[in-house]
């Protein structure tokens, strides 16, 4: 899509110099048919504004397809880059979490997952991943909130049941 938006610009541009020369010759040649038939004097004056619409509607498409190859290019942003098929922090505790969901390959409690992870009995610490779990699934970011309380498992969980029916 990018090369295609970035060959129309190229495209466009060259007709905006074509039409920008043309329109330098009309406005010449309207310059020295001052003595011509009115009829030629108002043909001339016609094809010059007919080539003014011609270069405001290829300038604007321009600007169109320009926005749209930014828009592209902030698009590609948001997509992982090669080789980092991970929205965490290889390490961190919200991959390890990751980990053990995948091992168990279902969705778990968070009192499974405290226990998983050795953490269990600590308050603090399930607080801590109440929320941060919580706003990853709000987000849509790897991890989602099940239909049970306090239950979390991962989107790729849903993908794969979407895909077995």
């Amino acid at each position: 899509m990018m090369e295609s938006a970035e060959s129309d610009v190229g495209k466009l541009e060259i007709d905006l110099r074509s039409s920008k020369a043309r329109l330098a010759t009309f406005k010449e040649a309207a310059s020295l048919s001052q003595g011509a038939p009115a009829g030629v004097c108002r043909k001339m004056k016609d094809k010059v504004r007919r080539e003014e619409e011609t270069i405001a509607e290829i300038g604007a498409r321009i600007i169109e397809t320009k926005a749209r190859i930014s828009a592209l290019e902030e698009a590609l942003k948001l997509f992982p880059k090669d080789g980092e098929g991970t929205e965490l922090r290889p390490g961190s505790q919200m991959a390890d979490i990751r980990e053990v969901l995948r091992a168990a390959g279902k969705p778990m409690t968070l009192a499974e997952i405290l226990k998983a992870i050795g953490a269990e009995g600590d308050d603090g610490k399930r607080n801590s991943l109440r929320g941060s779990l919580a706003s990853y699934a709000r987000e849509g970011r790897v991890f989602r909130k099940e239909d049970a309380p306090e239950t979390f498992g991962l989107i790729e969980f849903a993908a794969e049941g979407a895909g077995k029916n």
